[in-house]
């Protein structure tokens, strides 16, 4: 990918690119000594392609060649792999539907349903995912996921919970 990026930080030739993309390139044009440096540069790095009729052409797919596969977070339900980046929440999600399977996701792996945990275990277990503990705190009780004592001195799994 480095490469890649590398090949396009040049402004002239990511405006070459650009028109080969576009197929906004006069005949001829790549004829100039600049623009045939940069074409090569282009070609090289797997960005373009010189067509057997002598046209260009522009492959997209070589960025989704060139992307690092990222493996999946071991044990994410698959609907919600999108949330994650290297084993971290990136966002909770908006619709109640997917965050409540969230919700159901973290407290049925972070947390044991035989015993109960202060406020800050409670917060570490999210650290260790997501920075906002307060907000995945507040909304496992609200949906109930999470018992909180009355006097807020531990909070306690409910035991219903599937993974």
């Amino acid at each position: 990918m480095d490469q890649l990026l590398a090949a396009l930080a040049d402004p002239e030739r990511l405006q070459l690119y650009a028109r080969i993309v576009l197929q906004d390139l006069p005949p001829r044009e790549e004829d100039s000594p600049a623009a045939r440096k940069h074409l090569g540069r282009l070609i090289s790095a797997g960005l373009v392609e010189c067509l057997p009729d002598g046209s260009l052409r522009a492959d997209p797919a070589v960025f989704r060649r060139a992307r690092p596969a990222e493996p999946a977070p071991s044990g994410v339900p698959r609907r919600l792999t999108g949330f994650f980046a290297h084993g971290r929440l990136t966002s909770i999600p908006v619709r109640p539907v997917v965050r409540r399977e969230l919700l159901e996701h973290l407290t049925g792996t972070l947390f044991a349903a035989d015993r109960s945990y202060t406020e800050r275990e409670v917060n570490e277990a999210f650290r260790t995912v997501h920075d906002d503990t307060s907000a995945l705190r507040r909304y496992c009780v609200d949906t109930g996921l999470l018992v909180r004592e009355r006097d807020g001195s531990s909070y306690r799994r409910v035991t219903a919970v599937t993974v």
